[in-house]
């Protein structure tokens, strides 16, 4: 595992700056769904949000910024991330009803519990939600969707602190949307947003639930170290039909293989490396596009440094 040699000092010198917690080569193979990957050089847990704006505000110029979520759509690779990784921890999970349809949320909020709030208070549109690991903040970056809904589709604002510290507030208007994506710059991190629903029976909303749970519990690798969908869906075909049709469907690249129950599910069987799952994926990539020509993007996020993927 590769280690920050001056990460001691930049710790030392960003604490003149925070409240909230300051760790240095922190590893974050723990925090990982897929269970791979090195360490933070340095890693930040804002204590509430002035602490957060305060500290970008005056940290150095020229250090990289990144922020993780719940880390479940994600590929850390095994050198890890150089600079400050900041992760909302309990001062941005809150949620509170603020008028009759709208849900206020902290940007660290497990998408599973917006779900169930939205349950308790009779609203629709968030069941989905339920099926889709991670918080709302990385949601909102990348236009989480399942079932056909998508986070747009109950977006009204959401409140944003750029890598200066400077609050940014956007409707969903300011927003430009795509399938699986946005045009949110990497230098801007959510801390809250409001979401908006409609009214509907609680036992009609705890059914589209239970239905949504049971595809996903029957289709699904839920009980493996996984980072969720692979690939994002094409206009006209399914990523897991495009890679069983190029004979990718049981591949396999040291401890990384394709799911036998989703062949768009990449999973760790135990001692995979992040460049074994980066390198099972793109060599997925190169096999199905020279069989049927079209190539698959990533769905899931890759982000730090490792070994250079080649095939």
């Amino acid at each position: 595992m590769k280690f920050w040699t001056e990460a001691d000092k930049l710790r030392d010198k960003l604490n003149l700056h925070a409240r909230g917690e300051l760790y240095s080569n922190y590893s974050l193979m723990p925090i990982s769904w897929f269970r791979v990957g090195g360490c933070a050089e340095i890693l930040f847990v804002p204590k509430d949000e002035e602490d957060l704006k305060y500290f970008l505000s005056r940290k150095p110029e020229g250090i990289p910024i990144t922020i993780i979520g719940g880390a479940s759509n994600l590929l850390i690779r095994d050198y890890g991330i150089p600079g400050i990784v900041i992760i909302l921890g309990k001062a941005f999970n809150y949620i509170n009803l603020i008028e009759d349809k709208r849900i206020n949320i902290g940007a660290s909020v497990p998408n599973k519990k917006i779900s169930n709030f939205a349950l308790k208070n009779n609203l629709q549109g968030f069941s989905f939600l339920n099926t889709i690991p991670g918080t709302l903040g990385g949601s909102i970056k990348m236009n989480a969707g399942a079932y056909g809904s998508e986070i747009k589709d109950i977006l009204y604002s959401t409140k944003f602190i750029d890598t200066s510290g400077n609050i940014k507030k956007k409707s969903i208007a300011d927003i430009k949307y795509k399938y699986r994506t946005t045009d949110i710059s990497d230098k801007m991190i959510c801390v809250s947003s409001i979401l908006e629903g409609g009214f509907a029976g609680k036992d009609d909303i705890k059914q589209e639930i239970e239905k949504f749970k049971f595809l996903r519990n029957t289709t699904q690798p839920i009980k493996e170290r996984t980072g969720g969908s692979t690939f994002k869906n094409t206009e006209n075909k399914k990523a897991w039909e495009l890679i069983r049709d190029a004979e990718c469907d049981k591949l396999a690249i040291g401890g990384a293989m394709i799911s036998q129950r989703h062949s768009n599910f990449i999973i760790n069987k135990g001692n995979a490396s992040a460049y074994d799952i980066e390198l099972l994926g793109e060599t997925i990539i190169e096999r199905v596009k020279k069989k049927t020509g079209i190539k698959l993007e990533w769905e899931i996020k890759r982000m730090g440094l490792g070994p250079e993927v080649t095939l």
